[in-house]
């Protein structure tokens, strides 16, 4: 069978490779071995291919099919992608909402045919007790995870110069958006919804409104925001994602779907928001299922019941719709992706390409095994047990209530009253022939105590066993010898591992994510001085090019594993003994604000001695060179800043020299004033080197062949023992020398 004739663009790319130099025999790369086979030749042009494919990805409806601007088309496609998925995530949502209703104390509760979860009628003098251990034991299981602080661990790519600094200045920026986002707060609202939902999302994105202020941003000079990375919690209910998206698959796109007050439409876009808000609104009023039987508009489907505040929060409110819609690169119809918000009708922004490079949300699972997008949540495998252990005390309350007073048989209408005496005894009147045993007898009652106590003690052990809240994590666990101790944390800790894991991985998303905003949006330098003023060794501007490039960062799960604050405590104490750590490390990681403010001269050194290298690298104003600057933690700066790195042009690194040099000057100048006038030196000048002479004594002043090198010059603390090489050894030393000299000869 005979070859199709080749279009146009493969005949092109062709010509191409063959312009590359290649030997004859040089076998095809990986890729191209991979690659898929070329399409066949329908007649189709390009411009129909790319069509199809967008079709086939994104929908008939998709505006650029037929290069739509309108916002009604993209608004009608954002609404249509998302009904798409309604069906996939149906199962999951229904689920969801018996979840949060456990959590909340709503526990005799029942479904049938997929209708809402909803407490059946109860039967006359039965028990219902909730004795909700659910609640307790997430509860505890978030206070552990968001206790600890994430570790940061960004590596270079390579050991070359800028590597290293890029590696720098991207911890530091890591370190700096989890306290400017208050990431804190975000990581314990988003662990909250993810316990009982499988999943929750930070999402990422550019608020103009913060940052620090700058005047060249402002008009008429006035200062204006910078801008800065922000994020906010998205429930599950809120994202839906392409179909083969699983946990380890990214989605192709994803669309997140907020209601939200014209107040807020109008305060974050002006007057297109006003527009966009007249053009679609609805009051939240419903508590109906938005995806079990009720309407699309509803969002407060379970949150009434279970978390009142949220649920109630946009009741009475004039509301619209807000879908926000972000499609991944595709190298052959969208290299830079997509990314549109929708209000309304009207399109607000967009379309355009992803600001950002990626999609900027991150997900934030609670640990389960379970491999799907939206995961069943580890909470569900303790429900049987927390139903049971409700039954059973119901069953033992209704024992006691039926038990706790006096049991008769009698015949019927033989009762006639009974009357209390004083207040203590009780006579009761009965009719009938015969004696008093033939009309009304009393029998014992039967306790069911022992049996309920047995399978309650199991019960609770099996949930406490599953969910980690049991005696050790109380820390109601004393008396054992320490192996003991060691075996029970242990165990402790491989039941607290994939919740502590699984948010580790979400932080090494979030830096991810977070470091391509800002190098997309740090345009202008900016200093990290909001944690530079009290941390001298964050004193560094940053911009967009530091943080640019591949990036090799993670967030270790050990770091974050749960450990109490005592034994961290002591951990550190030992590493700054053995000097593991300095104590400028130490303040970094003590937990106590009072640690905050210390400040030690070298620190403060140390920041003045990167502010010049930071201006030398950036061709900004040097500061003066002043007597109070410690010129061996200067120059140490210098080195490795500078010096020592072969990739910054040779201006820079001269520049640096030289201010080396005038540091080490300075250094000689300070140790010849602290020996005194040498002999020959002219009078006059004081002790301290001051007046005429020790002004007029310059650089020029010290003979060429004496001047300090790198290699020579003498750190500071040093400095004493040149002073004893300088003026001589006492008396009682020398003798010393020559008798030791004397018997080893």
């Amino acid at each position: 069978m005979a070859n199709p004739p080749l279009d146009d663009d493969v005949l092109g790319a062709m010509n191409f490779a063959a312009m590359i130099e290649m030997p004859e025999d040089a076998e095809p790369s990986p890729n191209e071995r991979v690659a898929a086979n070329p399409p066949e030749n329908d007649g189709s042009s390009k411009k129909e291919r790319q069509q199809a494919m967008m079709r086939a990805l994104y929908g008939d409806d998709f505006p650029l099919l037929n290069d739509e601007t309108d916002g009604v088309a993209w608004s009608r496609w954002a609404r249509r992608l998302w009904a798409s998925r309604r069906a996939a995530v149906s199962k999951h949502m229904y689920l969801v909402q018996r979840n949060r209703m456990m959590r909340s104390g709503n526990q005799w509760v029942s479904s049938s045919n997929g209708a809402p979860w909803a407490e059946p009628p109860r039967p006359k003098d039965a028990a219902r007790v909730v004795y909700n251990l659910i609640d307790k034991a997430l509860d505890q299981r978030l206070q552990i995870l968001t206790d600890q602080r994430p570790g940061f661990s960004i590596s270079p790519a390579t050991q070359d110069p800028d590597d290293k600094r890029r590696a720098y200045a991207r911890q530091l920026a890591c370190e700096f958006q989890y306290e400017q986002m208050g990431m804190p707060a975000k990581a314990r609202e988003a662990e909250y919804w993810a316990q009982t939902d499988g999943v929750s999302f930070w999402h990422m994105y550019w608020n103009p409104d913060k940052g620090p202020w700058d005047e060249r941003l402002g008009e008429n000079g006035e200062a204006a925001p910078m801008g800065d990375v922000d994020c906010r919690v998205l429930r599950v209910e809120q994202v839906r994602v392409s179909p083969e998206a699983t946990v380890t698959v990214p989605p192709s796109w994803m669309v997140i779907r907020d209601v939200i007050p014209k107040a807020e439409a109008v305060a974050r876009w002006g007057y297109i928001g006003a527009q966009a808000a007249d053009g679609m609104e609805y009051t939240g009023t419903s508590n109906q299922d938005v995806l079990v039987g009720g309407s699309e508009f509803n969002e407060d489907w379970v949150l009434s019941y279970t978390t009142v505040g949220e649920g109630e929060r946009l009741r009475d409110t004039e509301t619209t719709e807000r879908y926000t819609v972000y499609l991944a690169p595709q190298p052959d119809i969208l290299p830079n992706g997509l990314e549109v918000v929708v209000v309304g009708d009207t399109m607000v922004f967009g379309w355009t390409d992803l600001q950002f490079g990626v999609i900027p949300v991150v997900p934030i699972r609670d640990g389960s095994s379970d491999p799907s997008y939206y995961p069943r949540p580890i909470m569900e495998q303790w429900i049987d047990s927390q139903v049971r252990i409700n039954a059973l005390l119901s069953k033992w309350i209704e024992n006691i209530r039926v038990n706790s007073g006096g049991r008769f048989f009698a015949r019927p209408n033989t009762v006639v009253t009974e009357t209390f005496l004083g207040g203590v005894t009780s006579m009761i009147e009965v009719k009938g022939a015969g004696g008093l045993a033939d009309s009304i007898q009393p029998f014992s009652g039967f306790s069911v105590g022992n049996d309920v106590k047995e399978a309650l003690a199991l019960e609770k052990a099996a949930f406490e066993d599953a969910s980690g809240y049991n005696a050790v994590s109380r820390g109601q666990v004393t008396g054992e010898s320490g192996r003991a101790i060691i075996a029970s944390r242990e165990q402790l800790e491989r039941v607290f591992a994939p919740p502590v894991q699984a948010l580790a991985y979400a932080f090494t998303d979030w830096c991810k994510v977070s470091l391509a905003i800002m190098a997309w949006g740090y345009d202008l330098p900016r200093s990290l001085g909001a944690v530079g003023r009290s941390r001298p060794d964050l004193a560094r501007d940053i911009t967009g090019q530091d943080l640019d490039g591949s990036i090799d960062v993670k967030v270790e799960p050990a770091t974050m594993m749960p450990m109490p604050l005592s034994f961290r405590l002591y951990m550190l104490d030992n590493w700054v003994q053995a000097g593991v750590i300095d104590m400028k490390e130490y303040r970094r990681r003590q937990m106590f604000a009072v640690t905050r403010d210390i400040a030690t001269p070298d620190e403060d050194q140390e920041a003045r001695a990167r502010r010049v290298s930071d201006a030398l690298l950036r061709g900004l104003p040097v500061p003066p060179i002043r007597w109070q600057d410690n010129e061996a933690i200067h120059q140490d700066v210098l080195e490795r800043d500078i010096i020592l790195q072969d990739d910054l042009p040779a201006q820079i690194i001269a520049a640096a020299e030289e201010r080396w040099m005038v540091l080490a000057q300075q250094a000689q100048q300070k140790l010849m004033a602290q020996q005194g006038p040498m002999p020959g030196m002219p009078g006059g000048m004081s002790e301290g080197g001051q007046g005429e002479a020790g002004a007029a004594l310059t650089a020029s002043a010290i003979p060429q062949s004496q001047l300090p090198l790198a290699s020579s010059n003498p750190p500071i603390g040093a400095a004493q023992v040149v002073s004893q090489m300088l003026s001589g050894s006492p008396d009682a030393e020398q003798a010393a020398r020559a008798r030791e000299t004397q018997t080893i000869s």
